[in-house]
């Protein structure tokens, strides 16, 4: 190997996501040795600083690392809900203080105008083709579904273009549907402070991600060099191929210690796999349901009011069905008292 090929001695800041990236469903204990050492050779003979880029709070991120922890693996640098920026102590983690002030200026001001925001673009869409479905609506999401694909298309330039004007928001695209997501702070410019507050230019930053959220990260300006595990979603894959990055072959935290041995060696594989399937090609659309247990919870709170009304209804006047309505609660109540009439002796 040529002093050229590896590319790993340029890195100056290694950013890894947490969730998906570096731990699976659970903990891969025979691989934290192997990333322990590769990531203190990082540090000594590259002089780089590795930083953990999280979606959690800290106090999340403090409970799915223990175990890694364990074992002496520990990051210089956190951030975590994609911008509050922390670095890593002996005794605990010391907050970027005037960065993160300003974050929480920024969400406090933007919340106000995403709050018109959705309500906007919902009725933007709604204007131009009254046919579209809205699956899903909340303060934090707008799913759309569309017969034809023509006016999802159409429906998406409409919605980009009225998105433009709010930084946090996102319009994702399915086989018929469109997902607009407010994303509070990309991560991408939470590592752009930081690179700038440690005097890193973002050519020498390798980033490693799996989700959505991470592609920001993947799409700094000037470019840096891009990875991702095995089991990232399509979007990170042609996010990396078309950054010329590594798509490594295993899942996880054994594809970052893959991402490593690529570009140690510069052997960097940019190729989409056999099986991997564009948004646009796949055959349903993301899944954006309002959550069963939610809508049950509302169901049972409106009947239980409702039922409650009819009760109080029926203690004061008379009206059809009345017995059969008050039956069930006269029973509950002759129950409860023989069940309380020992306790009373």
């Amino acid at each position: 190997m040529s002093p050229s090929d590896n590319i790993l001695g340029r890195i100056r800041m290694f950013v890894t996501d947490a969730d998906g990236t570096l731990m699976g469903r659970r903990p891969e204990y025979e691989q934290y040795r192997v990333f322990r050492d590769r990531i203190n050779s990082l540090r000594r003979d590259h002089g780089a600083v590795w930083v953990v880029c999280t979606g959690r709070t800290l106090r999340g991120y403090k409970g799915i690392f223990r175990p890694m922890n364990m074992f002496g693996i520990s990051p210089d640098y956190v951030i975590a809900r994609h911008a509050y920026i922390y670095e890593t102590k002996t005794w605990g983690f010391l907050p970027h203080w005037i960065w993160n002030l300003r974050v929480l200026w920024l969400h406090w001001k933007d919340d106000l105008a995403l709050r018109r925001a959705l309500p906007k673009l919902r009725r933007a869409v709604l204007a131009h083709n009254p046919f579209a479905k809205v699956v899903y609506s909340n303060r934090q999401r707008l799913f759309f579904h569309f017969e034809d694909e023509g006016a999802a298309r159409f429906a998406s330039e409409i919605l980009r273009a009225e998105a433009r004007a709010y930084k946090y928001l996102q319009v994702f695209e399915s086989p018929g549907g469109l997902d607009v997501r407010v994303i509070p702070f990309t991560k991408g410019l939470a590592v752009t402070e930081l690179a700038a507050h440690l005097g890193v230019s973002t050519s020498e930053i390798l980033v490693v991600g799996d989700g959505h959220n991470d592609i920001s990260m993947m799409e700094m300006t000037p470019p840096c060099f891009t990875a991702c595990p095995s089991n990232a979603a399509a979007e990170v894959m042609e996010a990396v191929s078309r950054t010329h990055g590594h798509i490594a072959s295993e899942p996880n935290l054994g594809g970052v210690i893959e991402v490593l041995s690529a570009y140690e060696t510069g052997q960097i594989n940019d190729q989409l796999p056999a099986d991997w399937v564009s948004l646009e090609g796949s055959s349903s659309p993301p899944r954006a349901g309002r959550g069963v247990g939610k809508g049950l919870s509302t169901a049972f709170l409106l009947l239980a009011v409702f039922y409650t009304t009819l009760l109080v209804m029926g203690n004061f006047c008379d009206f059809p069905g009345k017995r059969m309505i008050m039956m069930p609660y006269v029973k509950s109540v002759e129950m409860i008292s023989k069940m309380m009439a020992p306790m009373r002796r």
